[in-house]
């Protein structure tokens, strides 16, 4: 959710740094689109009226083309706003998790990566990282691998698995010599379902996003109640909030924006 706010600030940066460019553009070829009709008019001898008709009409279309293309959301826009949809809806299923006593983090910053964590949950069942995915089943493996309708989802397994490592690896130099947590990474599908409503690839455990919670509930306990709150301590201070604000741009807005949305 906060990846998708601070894409959309910088998409309205740099949309606000071309609004005068997109005029004067707009402007040139309204009035080239309404000279060359009024022009045609006269070579086809037609009346004043219908003429000074026609090259209002051009430059409407002229208009109107041009706030459609300048106002539309780019692709990549939509494709992060349906993956913020798909995290909100994760964590109201997660909502029943705190009511029974864990802690629930959401958008946290993961050090030394541009990524965020969508959803770190802590409690007497260990720690997991629950990442939320949209895309539209059905889900379906073979020897290629996992697939989302058309799209792989081996790179995706990898990030997740590697988050989980990635965490797990972090806590470890905070956490006391006693206490080693292993943190489990689980995809949350918002729009589909693993075969069977439960699938582990690559130690990655795939649900849809309305059953993560039972099954984290019903994982066991291996915690303490200490050894919870010392990690939940932890959590909170080597994975803070992740920013939405990024730091003043140095650099072309443009660049910033493409370079956000290749990640």
């Amino acid at each position: 959710m906060a990846e998708y706010r601070r894409c959309q600030q910088l998409y309205v940066v740099e949309r606000k740094d071309r609004v005068t460019r997109a005029t004067v553009v707009t402007g040139v070829v309204a009035g080239v689109a309404a000279t060359g009709v009024s022009v045609f008019g006269v070579l086809l001898s037609l009346s004043t009226s219908l003429i000074l008709q026609l090259a209002f009409g051009s430059v409407i279309v002229v208009l109107v083309v041009a706030a459609s293309r300048f106002f539309r959301s780019p692709p990549e826009i939509e494709s992060w706003r349906e993956d913020a949809e798909a995290e909100r809806h994760a964590a109201r299923a997660l909502e029943r998790l705190a009511r029974a006593g864990y802690t629930v983090l959401h958008d946290r910053a993961l050090p030394g990566s541009a990524s965020n964590i969508d959803h770190l949950v802590i409690g007497p069942s260990g720690a997991w990282v629950v990442e939320t995915d949209a895309h539209r089943g059905p889900l379906r493996q073979n020897r290629a691998g996992l697939w989302a309708g058309k799209v792989p989802l081996h790179p995706r397994l990898e990030l997740v698995a590697w988050m989980g490592e990635e965490i797990t690896d972090q806590l470890a130099a905070e956490l006391p010599a006693g206490l080693q947590v292993s943190v489990a990474p689980v995809i949350a599908f918002a729009r589909a379902a693993p075969p069977h409503g439960l699938a582990v690839l690559d130690d990655v455990v795939l649900l849809p996003a309305t059953g993560v919670a039972d099954y984290i509930l019903t994982a066991g306990v291996l915690l303490r109640p200490l050894d919870v709150a010392v990690l939940v301590d932890a959590v909170e201070r080597v994975f803070p909030a992740y920013p939405v604000n990024g730091p003043e741009p140095t650099w072309p807005t443009m660049s910033r924006l493409r370079g956000l949305l290749r990640r």
